[in-house]
């Protein structure tokens, strides 16, 4: 597999989003919707007492913020440790995941360009999870062996 690198301190480190980071993100931000809204610098508009505020159809008001540094910084040690994990395997040597203090202490990548770059990775990582070997249009062609399957 070739995995995307990018330069943190004198080293070019690879980067993965996976299945692993997508779980750390959902425990963290509950939804990865709303991780990639506040990673984005988007939100729902609030009125004063703090509800949500709607439109004439009923659907939330999105207003634009600042990309959120908190899930930048959340996300860019996970993906380089995810990105140490997999090359580690791949080519059968021992993993040695880096201390994310030392990535985010050492990452002089400019704001804009770390959101193309999380952007990027989190498409082909939804790409990949969207062409399952055995999958048309989102349905399994094997039958289930859950409880109460039929």
């Amino acid at each position: 597999m070739k995995l995307e690198r990018i330069r943190i301190g004198d080293r070019d480190l690879p980067i993965r989003i996976d299945y692993n980071v997508i779980e750390e993100i959902e425990e963290e931000f509950e939804t990865l919707e709303r991780f990639r809204m506040e990673l984005l610098g988007f939100r729902w508009k609030r009125m004063d007492d703090g509800k949500y505020e709607y439109d004439d159809e009923g659907k939330p008001i999105p207003e634009i913020t600042k990309p959120s540094m908190k899930a930048m910084n959340f996300i860019l040690p996970l993906m380089i440790n995810e990105g140490l994990k997999a090359e580690a395997y791949e080519q059968k040597k021992p993993y040695d995941p880096m201390d994310p203090e030392q990535i985010l202490m050492e990452c002089e990548i400019e704001k804009n360009y770390m959101l193309n770059i999380i952007n990027r990775e989190m498409e082909r990582c939804q790409s990949v999870k969207k062409s399952i070997p055995g999958e048309e249009n989102g349905k399994s062609k094997r039958r289930s062996t859950s409880p109460g399957s039929k």
